[in-house]
């Protein structure tokens, strides 16, 4: 999964500690995160569909499509997270058009991923 590195040194940060839920799904979109450090798993249910690190975004289609979220993000261990609400995401993105790149990116492989790994249809 690509990393996102221009954050690195962002400090507008919160920190959560292990097993903080920072968002469930059916939740109202409203930040995507930039982890800083630690590690956050992404869960469908209770199964753990990816665990994203330092360098890692998740949430981001909070930012892109205004439907509640899909799944459930929860801190595995201590983290340090960048929250970005939709306007710093469209600030960074008329400033660094590379970060929509980078996004689109990220979106595209874990569609991808997740597609390889569905059932085959049945007829």
């Amino acid at each position: 999964m690509s990393r996102v590195n221009m954050f690195k040194y962002e400090t507008n940060v919160m920190t959560v500690d292990p097993g903080t839920v920072i968002f469930e799904a059916g939740d109202a979109p409203d930040f995507m995160y930039v982890v800083q450090g630690g590690e956050v798993e992404i869960k469908v249910g209770e199964q753990v569909i990816e665990v994203i690190k330092a360098g890692g975004i998740f949430g981001e289609m909070a930012l892109v499509d205004p439907e509640p979220r899909t799944a459930s993000a929860v801190a595995r261990t201590e983290c340090t997270l960048v929250p970005l609400n939709e306007a710093q995401f469209t600030r960074h993105i008329h400033a660094t058009p590379f970060f929509a790149l980078q996004v689109m990116r990220i979106i595209t492989a874990r569609l991808r991923k997740w597609m390889q790994s569905a059932p085959a249809p049945t007829a």
